[in-house]
């Protein structure tokens, strides 16, 4: 009997020491890749527009299709590489070839925005607590933070070879207002780093930059207060050089417009565009710009410009959208400013981005 008993503990032993069984790989189908992916506030679609125009659909919510679970409060996309990764509620991650989920990563307050920055890495913008989170992609989890200063509210992030810039949303009153941009080093000599390396006073609440050919173009939206107009400030737009300590090269201010947001450049990085209430603005550099395209992108809350091949040239596109059209995107001709299509979606239109 005793024999019998220790044969059964045994058994139970070794049962308890036997690997989980790795669950069965899925093999989703690769029904996505190049395109484009409009984040709205239902989730992410899917737009082919490379195929010919009769063939050009867009395909709704395909997160959820794939993986039958939806994005909590969407607010932006981003991709790189092999995967798009999408700021919610928490971080999602799918592969772009099938969107399938490739993790999701929790931690944050209220992140807004997100840039790869090595392979291994990833840098959310947590505007709730005024922290960048710096996201171990392996291991999914949230590895540490770099605080952007007390009450900044960080807004949005850009980032190039090994220096990633930091906006200062800040807020619409004087008061809540912030007039830095932080400047974060994730490699050093070749060497990974997470450190804060400098910041730079700009005037006031820093939104968009891009970067030019050996310079940064950064746009402050100003402060526009409807209850005390008396402290509002006019947006301006600055040259800044990235590299080493940041110094403003020049600035200018857009007389007359205020909330200016969404900066962009051309890929021969020689103009500039911008939305502001009143249409997209175009500068040639020279940081006076001129409305381009009156009434177009009216509360836009995103400006693209993207390449491509029409008629076998190649041209370049603005795709914006507007507050008074919901569920549209909308597509100009960059340099005449003529509307050449509009896109259509269930759901308020949030972003979009190429691949």
């Amino acid at each position: 009997m005793k024999l019998l008993t220790y044969l059964l503990i045994l058994s139970v032993i070794i049962s308890s020491c036997k690997k989980e069984e790795k669950e069965p790989t899925v093999n989703l189908p690769k029904d996505y890749g190049q395109g484009m992916y409009i984040l709205t506030d239902q989730g992410v679609s899917f737009y082919n527009y490379l195929a010919v125009d009769s063939l050009r659909v867009v395909t709704e919510n395909i997160y959820k299709k794939v993986n039958n679970t939806d994005i909590i409060q969407p607010k932006s996309i981003h991709i790189s590489g092999k995967h798009a990764y999408i700021i919610g509620d928490k971080l999602y991650i799918a592969n772009m070839e099938t969107f399938g989920n490739e993790g999701m990563v929790g931690g944050f307050s209220n992140p807004v925005s997100c840039k790869k920055v090595s392979e291994d890495r990833l840098y959310v913008v947590d505007k709730g607590d005024a922290t960048v989170k710096i996201v171990d992609l392996n291991k999914k989890e949230v590895s540490g933070h770099i605080e952007t200063g007390e009450g900044t509210r960080p807004i949005n992030i850009v980032n190039n070879w090994f220096r990633a810039i930091v906006m200062n949303g800040g807020g619409s009153t004087f008061a809540d207002r912030d007039n830095s941009i932080v400047a974060i080093d994730y490699f050093q000599s070749g060497v990974p780093v997470n450190i804060v390396s400098d910041m730079l006073n700009l005037n006031y609440n820093s939104n968009s930059a891009v970067f030019g050919n050996h310079d940064l173009w950064v746009l402050c939206g100003g402060i526009s207060d409807s209850q005390n107009p008396s402290n509002n400030t006019e947006s301006r737009i600055y040259q800044v050089w990235p590299y080493n300590t940041l110094t403003i090269n020049k600035w200018g201010v857009i007389p007359g417009i205020f909330n200016a947001n969404n900066l962009v450049i051309n890929k021969n990085k020689d103009h500039l565009f911008f939305t502001s209430e009143a249409g997209i603005y175009i500068t040639n550099l020279e940081v006076y710009p001129n409305i381009h395209i009156p009434g177009a992108g009216i509360d836009a809350s995103f400006l693209a410009i993207n390449t491509e091949i029409n008629d076998s040239i190649w041209t370049e596109y603005l795709y914006t959208n507007d507050a008074t059209q919901s569920g549209k995107v909308l597509k100009y001709e960059a340099w005449t400013g003529d509307c050449v299509d509009t896109i259509t979606l269930n759901g308020n239109v949030l972003e979009v981005a190429f691949y």
